[in-house]
């Protein structure tokens, strides 16, 4: 068995040295393994440093993009490239220790598991030295983008997770930033691949600054929980609608009954427009539910050309 670890880097200079030296010191446990370091367009010393790490170290490789692509691009990269039975991510900054790995790597002994996930918010997990403001955005982003995805997971956008090369092999990736992990688990999923989560501790990066802008992520998180399940939004809103219109009409019945009924008042329009608004919308959330459950069969078609063109090869 060979593990792969990526590790996708952007300008990553205080950590580079410090990081590969503890993942080499976990994996190089295993007979065969390989660290794949994706250079995400630094304009620092990040690559430097890799190679001069790569001069004492033959299991490490180093790939480079020639500008910043977002870290999607750099997974997609590196899982491209890797060679491994087991592919492992990880972040650069060391907020997760690599000496999870072997327990992430352990769990999928199960042949039943195709993807394992290194959960701070699950049961067991734990963060540490996280701002308040950033772990409440963070829970709740995983929370709501949890609703739209298969098994109850608690943590669904962390990069710590281990995966088994045929899993990627199976599906068509598509993201360049960070909604690529919630982006693997949907597909994933939606082809049958069973997924567990694992207890981890998340810590507060320790040196350099972070690449990930809290604001545009969780945006961009929201909308794939949208893209992914549209009856989340197209529900709510419609079903708010048809509340505000049908409470509007136990008003004008109310005024009705008191003899203080004008029906030229604008209210009775409004409460036709929330009425009949809150329907379409809703029908439109239906149709678009449709739409996604049809996107599942055609990601089972991908799975089954691309393994077709495997076999062929």
């Amino acid at each position: 068995m060979k593990v792969s670890v990526i590790l996708p880097m952007y300008n990553e200079e205080d950590n580079v040295l410090k990081t590969m030296h503890e993942v080499d010191s976990v994996v190089k446990s295993y007979e065969d393994y390989e660290i794949i370091v994706v250079d995400d367009g630094s304009s620092d010393h990040t690559s430097k440093l890799t190679n001069e790490f790569i001069s004492r170290n033959s299991n490490v490789k180093l790939l480079k993009h020639p500008v910043n692509m977002g870290m999607g691009r750099a997974l997609r990269t590196g899982f491209e490239k890797s060679e491994g039975d087991i592919i492992v991510t990880l972040d650069a900054d060391l907020s997760y220790d690599p000496s999870f790995i072997p327990k992430l790597v352990s769990e999928l002994e199960d042949e039943r598991i195709g993807i394992v996930i290194g959960s701070q918010y699950m049961e067991g997990g734990k963060t540490e030295g996280i701002p308040r403001l950033r772990l409440f955005i963070s829970k709740s982003a995983n929370k709501i983008v949890g609703k739209a995805m298969k098994g109850d997971l608690s943590t669904v956008t962390g990069v710590l997770r281990a995966y088994r090369k045929e899993v990627l092999d199976s599906i068509e990736l598509d993201s360049e930033g960070t909604e690529i992990n919630p982006e693997i688990l949907s597909k994933a999923t939606a082809v049958g691949f069973k997924v567990k989560e694992v207890p981890v501790t998340l810590k507060s990066r320790k040196l350099g600054k972070s690449k990930v802008k809290i604001g545009p992520t969780t945006r961009s998180h929201l909308l794939f929980t949208f893209y992914e399940k549209p009856m989340l939004l197209f529900g709510v809103i419609g079903f708010t609608m048809f509340s505000i219109g049908v409470l509007t009409a136990i008003y004008l019945v109310y005024l009705y009954l008191k003899g203080a009924l004008d029906p030229t008042r604008p209210l009775m329009t409004f409460m036709l427009l929330m009425i009949i608004s809150g329907i379409q919308i809703v029908m439109f959330g239906f149709i678009a539910t449709q739409i996604s459950l049809l996107k599942r069969e055609i990601y089972i078609v991908q799975k089954d050309n691309k393994w077709i063109k495997k076999k062929l090869k």
